[in-house]
């Protein structure tokens, strides 16, 4: 099955994005958008950009 993007209300107001797996699994959350619509803008942005992205691993800890 395919994973789904979900738009749902924030805590103190606006609206996030989830990243839902086949499973209904969170993937990812996104910060707030004011908006569905600005939400919805968020969505068409994070498909075109997450076609390209790269991995920048973060990870470890610098050496002292």
């Amino acid at each position: 099955m395919a994973g789904k993007f979900e738009l749902v209300a924030a805590e103190k107001g606006g609206v996030r994005i989830r990243l839902l797996n086949g499973a209904g699994n969170i993937l990812a959350e996104s910060g707030v958008y004011r908006d569905s619509a600005a939400a919805a803008s968020g969505v068409t942005e994070i498909r075109e950009h997450a076609a390209t992205a790269h991995i920048a691993d973060h990870s470890k800890a610098p050496r002292e």
